[in-house]
This record gives structure tokens, C-alpha cells and sequence, in this order.
């Protein structure tokens, strides 16, 4: 087992100078790596800024560069993506060669290790034999544990699981059946059950969902065959939503004759009334806190579907103009449970399928941004959504020399908030407007570019930058 360090002393490398004023937003983002920043619930916007040699990177509220921050990477080794764990620290793997092996690091506001940080990870655990040692992925619990896993090989896949004392817990570290399937898409439960999927490479059907207990022990009736499944979905009181596509014909985007949903119960069961079906290529579901299921069909409506599989009342409406890159949009759900649809014009409907007051919302310019690929069909950013229930849309507009994007926000009744909208500071011509979100602190976060670099600000809730 390695010899846990204290992390690297903080970066000597000269910061970019934070813009005049009491913000230093935009700010323009160099991440080689193509990982995201994570926010604390301070606001703290992290990330991982260069390739090679890469520098852990700290920003408060108005985007400048924290004290006792960025800090480097350790001569021969490499972060992974930081993760944020519930009291606000930022943790994040480091790991070097197989003679090393890996850590986890825990840090405070300053970019200190915590005391009793970091911790030793087993090297048969975070390392491959043969192979070397790399960052796997963070993950954090509702309880605040830690989950870390790493690949294996023949595409297997270990998760353990650390207390917030880093300490690992009995039961644990858990690795799914290989059965020739490559496993990954962690996904934890609202009662703690890790979940993980496993799908067979070079196309095939054989696919599996397998579920451990937050003592590590497998959960009974999994894991569970899934035929054809990609993707799937935690739901309410320990459900499983999974969708495939029958007879999939499609080239750059999918073509299949139906799109089929199941919901699977907590012991691994398909419940009465599933599967449903919908003709053609349906959009990704949405889950409610209830269990609702909702979906966009291939003719434009959208559906919701109970937990019996029965389509609810007042349901299917229509959702016209919901279209994206390659099939229908998905349905989005606002914290208080209001389906908002992004097609033509923004629909808001309430679980019974009525329309809110004052929608739905038709902006001045258009939903859909320009096209960067050769081949493009357009495509809706989804909307994000405050704590109070404002809705942030992201809408464009012909201006002089160009394109012009804006970010909206939507009070209850479809009405554009006092002080919105806020007009992005770019061509969107040139640069693509990346998807949006809500900081745990209420700040809107607008990246553009999509890859290193890009661009990243934060807007306050009366629609100005951040400070």
C-alpha cells in the first residue's frame, strides 16, 4: 500500500488578471481534460485547468481565483475529476505510477488537506496489474459517503466506499459479475442502493443492472438482464426505469420501430403494466417524485404514465415544435413538479396535464441555436430551474454581425422576470452556448464553447454577473 502525502504546495504559475470591476466574469476556461467544473453550496466553482501537468483550480462568487489556490498537479501524477461532498469540501483522486499507487485528497476553503487526509486507496484496488495506475471517479452518497470506483480488466468494474472519516467501510470494495459486459453508470438510490449498468460491447443486447446495498452486499433479484438497455433511471421508493429502441435501423441518428419503457421494483421485478411502448423513436424519460413517467412520442405529443403503466388523466398533450438532434426532446420536471416542454414555444403543465397561467412563453427570437456540424438538425437547451421555481431559458436573436444568445428567466406564470433578459457576450455564431444550471448558492451558470477553451460565467438572480 502507497504512503499518503499531503497534496502538492499551491501553484506559483501566474493567474489570468480577474476583469476590472468587482467581477471577474466571463472567464475563459483552458481544461484539457473535458471535465466540467463542480460547484459547493458556497459557490465555489471548481475544475481542472491544462492537459499535462494540470492545476486544480478554485473560483469564489464573482469568478476570481481563491487564496491558497490553484493547486498543481504532483510531479508524475494525475488528478481526477473533483467532487464536492456535503459539508463543502472539495475532494479529489490523485494517482501516480503502480510504486505509488493512489490517494484521495479531502480540502478546506484554503486548499489544505483536512486532517487525517489523504487517504491510502489498496493498490489492488485502484490499480490494474500491468497496466498503471488513473484517477477512477468520485461519487457521494445522500449520506455522505464516498464512493469510488475503477475499472478493471475485461471491462469490470470496483466501487468502494469511504465514511466521511476516510475510512473504508466493511463490505466493501464491491465488483459486479463480468460476464463479458463493461459496467459503469454509478447511479445511488434515494435509500443508498448503488446501482450500476453493464452493457456487452460491439452492439449487443445482453445487458445488465446490478444493485449492491450500502453495506456492500448484492441486493436480492440482481443484478437483472435488461436486453437492449443503454441507459437507465433511479426513480422514487427504490424503482428502475429503463427504455430501449426495437429494431433500431439508424445510422447518425437512431430509427427504431418502437421505443419500449420498463419500471423494475426495488427487488429487481418488472412491475404489473410494464412495458409500455410508443411507435417510433420516443424522447429519454423524465421521472416524477411520484413515479410518474413522462415522454415525448415521435408525433409530438407528450405522455405520463403511472406507476401501473396506465396513462394518467388529462394526458397525452400537445407538445409541437419539441424536436432535437435526433429524435423528440425530453420533458423537463421543475422542483415543485410543473412538465415543462420546449418545442415551438415553452409549455408549462401541471402532473394533471393543464396548462399553467400564463403559458406557454414564445420568445422574440427562436429556441434553437446555430449549427456547428456539417450535418445539424437543431436541437432545444432544456431549462433550468431556481429554487423558487424560476425557469432560465436559453433564447437567440439576429443582431449586427451575428447571432446573439440570451438567457432568460421566467417567473410562475410564464413572465419574464425584471432585470432578464441577460445577452451572452459572444457571437453565438462562433461560439456554441453550452447547457445551463443553477448553482446550489441560486447563481445561473452559462458555459460556452463546450471544449477547452471555453467560456464559463455566473449570473445572480437579478440577471447580473455575479460578485
Amino acid at each position: 500500500m502507497p504512503t499518503a502525502t499531503p497534496i502538492a504546495t499551491p501553484s506559483t504559475t501566474p493567474q489570468p488578471s480577474p476583469a476590472a470591476g468587482p467581477t471577474a466574469w466571463p472567464r475563459t476556461i483552458r481544461s484539457e481534460r473535458g471535465l466540467e467544473p463542480v460547484f459547493a453550496p458556497d459557490g465555489t466553482a471548481y475544475y481542472l485547468a491544462g492537459g499535462l501537468n494540470a492545476r486544480l483550480v478554485a473560483l469564489d462568487r464573482a469568478g476570481n481565483v481563491k487564496p491558497g489556490w490553484p493547486i498543481e498537479e504532483p510531479k508524475g501524477a494525475q488528478f481526477g475529476r473533483p467532487a464536492v461532498g456535503p459539508d463543502g469540501d472539495v475532494h479529489v483522486e490523485e494517482c501516480a505510477g503502480a510504486e505509488v499507487g493512489c490517494v484521495v485528497h479531502r480540502l478546506d476553503e484554503a486548499g489544505r488537506d483536512v486532517p487525517g487526509w489523504p487517504i491510502d486507496l489498496p493498490s489492488d484496488f485502484a490499480c490494474i496489474v500491468g497496466s498503471g495506475c488513473a484517477p477512477g471517479d468520485l461519487t457521494f452518497g445522500l449520506d455522505g459517503d464516498l464512493y469510488v470506483s475503477h475499472p478493471r480488466k475485461s471491462r469490470g468494474l470496483r466501487v468502494l466506499a469511504l465514511d466521511a472519516s476516510g475510512r473504508i467501510k466493511p463490505g466493501w470494495p464491491v465488483e459486479p459479475p463480468r460476464d463479458g459486459l463493461h459496467w459503469g453508470d454509478l447511479q445511488i438510490g434515494g435509500d443508498g442502493t448503488l446501482y450500476l449498468l453493464g452493457v456487452p460491447d460491439g452492439g449487443g443486447t445482453r445487458s445488465r443492472i446490478a444493485a449492491f446495498g450500502r453495506d456492500g452486499s448484492r441486493r436480492p433479484g440482481w443484478p437483472v438482464p435488461v436486453p437492449g438497455v443503454r441507459e437507465y433511471l433511479v426513480g422514487p421508493e427504490g424503482t428502475v426505469v429503463t427504455w430501449r429502441f426495437v429494431d433500431d435501423v439508424g445510422e447518425l441518428c437512431m430509427d427504431p420501430r418502437r421505443t419500449v419503457y420498463t419500471v423494475l421494483g426495488a427487488e429487481g421485478h418488472r412491475l404489473p403494466g410494464w412495458p409500455r411502448g410508443s411507435e417510433g423513436s420516443a424522447s429519454r424519460p423524465a421521472i416524477g417524485a411520484d413515479g410518474t413517467l413522462y415522454y415525448v412520442s415521435r408525433t409530438y405529443r407528450a405522455y405520463a404514465h403511472d406507476l401501473t403503466g396506465e396513462i394518467k388523466a388529462g394526458w397525452p398533450v400537445p407538445a409541437p415544435g419539441a424536436s432535437g438532434a435526433c429524435g423528440p426532446e425530453t420533458p423537463s420536471l421543475a422542483p415543485d413538479g410543473t412538465v415543462f416542454i420546449v418545442g415551438d414555444a415553452v409549455w408549462a403543465r401541471s402532473p394533471d396535464g393543464g396548462r399553467r397561467p400564463g403559458w406557454p412563453y414564445r420568445p422574440r427570437g427562436s429556441l434553437v441555436g446555430p449549427c456547428f456540424d456539417s450535418e445539424c438538425y437543431g436541437g432545444h437547451q432544456a431549462p433550468a430551474f431556481g429554487a423558487d421555481g424560476t425557469a432560465y431559458l436559453v433564447a437567440y436573436r439576429s443582431a449586427p454581425g451575428g447571432v446573439r444568445a440570451e438567457i432568460v428567466a421566467l417567473d410562475s406564470e410564464g413572465q419574464v422576470k425584471p432585470g432578464w433578459p441577460y445577452r451572452l457576450p459572444f457571437d453565438a455564431n462562433e461560439v456554441s452556448v453550452g447547457p445551463i444550471s443553477v448553482s446550489p448558492d441560486g447563481r445561473v451558470i452559462v458555459q460556452g464553447g463546450g471544449w477547452s477553451p471555453y467560456i464559463l460565467l455566473a449570473l445572480d438572480p437579478d440577471g447580473t454577473l455575479a460578485d
